[in-house]
């Protein structure tokens, strides 16, 4: 090139310059070279390595900004296709309940702070155990209810007392009228402990006690089925379909019988308080609300109700003050105590009373004369009431003989 410089006739200045450059190129050209990083002994057996180019991956890059991205997602892809070639084992799914259990959090807990505040509670987990176990007790308690409403229909109520209500209604099974009688265990006062110690209501024992005899009594209704539930108790007995209470059938009456048809109801009562007393069982409360009469085409028929207030007699004086305040006995005013029979016989006396009075009794307005026999009826009903309701029990007659009165042939 001198050489050709010299030909063309160059400046010595022109010719110093491009000598400088030839000399600068000659010099990088062996420096790139031995620069150059030398290439690897592969080693037997290595799986040679795939080359991927940046530019065939993400582009070109421009700027120091561009290089760092474009390493990124080399490295992703780069990490993607390894799992591709080997995908992982797969892993058991754990429900949040093992893994609180086994104190195993998932991936997606803060580690740090899982022992600061736990985020399911432990004592959530016993909140189903405690729901279940409370919905195994109300089946528990329901289960009779279901059995009671499996087998009967409850219809219109028949009647409200103190201790409970009484409610028309049949047997699914043959529609056999029934009263059911719902008692709150509130309201049980009286009650008896059987030979196993268990306690029941005392209307419930009589009840079923009057069911197991031999010879039933025709004034009695038996009793078809009972129920105990957690906050009451259910009773189904059988129903009269056309009787109604005594004081109704009064009313309907004009508020009084003839002797006649008082003869008749108060002879019924008369023997189905004997039969109780053959039977041990004191009834306490006889009056014209607890005695139903049905009509029917051989005459009068008389039934007894409502032993809420009944117990065993065994021949002991009683002290429990029960019955309608009304019609207390005297001889409860006189000794604090009374016994089962003068009672009853004072009982007896007072519904017969009603039955040919167009009037209440009351014990106070008979003890100071405000009450009197009517001089209308006949000399053996005087007499039956006369004795009936003398104020010394011991006066009063037994059940037997005022059952051998001449009134009643």
């Amino acid at each position: 090139m001198v050489k050709e410089l010299k030909k063309k006739g160059k400046s010595p200045a022109l010719r110093r310059r491009l000598e400088g450059n030839n000399s600068m190129m000659s010099a990088g050209s062996e420096s790139v070279k031995d620069s150059r990083p030398r290439k690897r002994k592969k080693a037997a057996g290595e799986t040679p390595r795939r080359r991927i180019m940046v530019s065939q991956m993400a582009g070109a890059s421009t700027s120091c900004q561009g290089t760092n991205r474009t390493m990124r997602r080399l490295r992703s892809n780069t990490t993607k296709e390894a799992e591709v070639s080997s995908p992982p084992a797969k892993k058991k799914k754990k429900g949040l309940l093992h893994q609180v259990l086994t104190k195993e959090p998932p991936s997606s807990w803060d580690i740090s702070s899982e022992s600061s505040s736990c985020p399911v509670p432990a004592e959530d987990f016993q909140k189903p155990l405690k729901r279940k176990k409370m919905k195994m007790e109300e089946e528990r308690v329901d289960s009779p209810r279901a059995e009671f409403q499996e087998k009967y229909v409850q219809l219109h109520q028949l009647g409200d007392g103190g201790f409970g209500s009484v409610f028309a209604g049949y047997r699914i099974e043959g529609k056999l009228p029934v009263a059911i009688k719902h008692i709150p265990k509130d309201n049980v006062v009286i009650k008896h402990k059987d030979e196993n110690g268990r306690e029941l209501a005392m209307e419930t024992v009589i009840m079923l006690k009057l069911r197991s005899a031999t010879v039933p009594q025709l004034a009695m209704v038996s009793l078809l089925d009972w129920y105990d539930l957690d906050q009451e108790l259910i009773l189904v007995m059988e129903r009269p379909m056309f009787a109604e209470d005594l004081l109704v059938f009064l009313k309907e009456r004009g508020g009084c019988l003839n002797e006649k048809e008082a003869k008749i109801i108060l002879k019924q009562l008369v023997e189905a308080a004997l039969y109780l007393q053959n039977a041990n069982i004191f009834h306490r409360d006889i009056k014209v609300e607890n005695i139903l009469i049905e009509t029917t085409t051989e005459g009068l028929q008389v039934y007894l109700i409502d032993f809420g207030l009944s117990c065993f007699d065994d021949r002991r004086k009683h002290e429990l003050l029960c019955g309608t305040p009304e019609h207390l006995p005297l001889d409860w005013f006189m000794h604090n105590n009374y016994c089962a029979e003068p009672t009853t016989v004072w009982q007896l006396g007072v519904v017969l009373f009603e039955v040919v009075h167009m009037m209440r009794f009351n014990s106070h307005s008979f003890l100071k004369n405000k009450l009197k026999i009517s001089k209308r009826l006949s000399k053996n009903c005087q007499d039956v009431l006369t004795k009936c309701l003398m104020v010394d029990p011991v006066d009063r007659p037994t059940l037997e003989h005022l059952l051998g009165h001449p009134w009643f042939s």
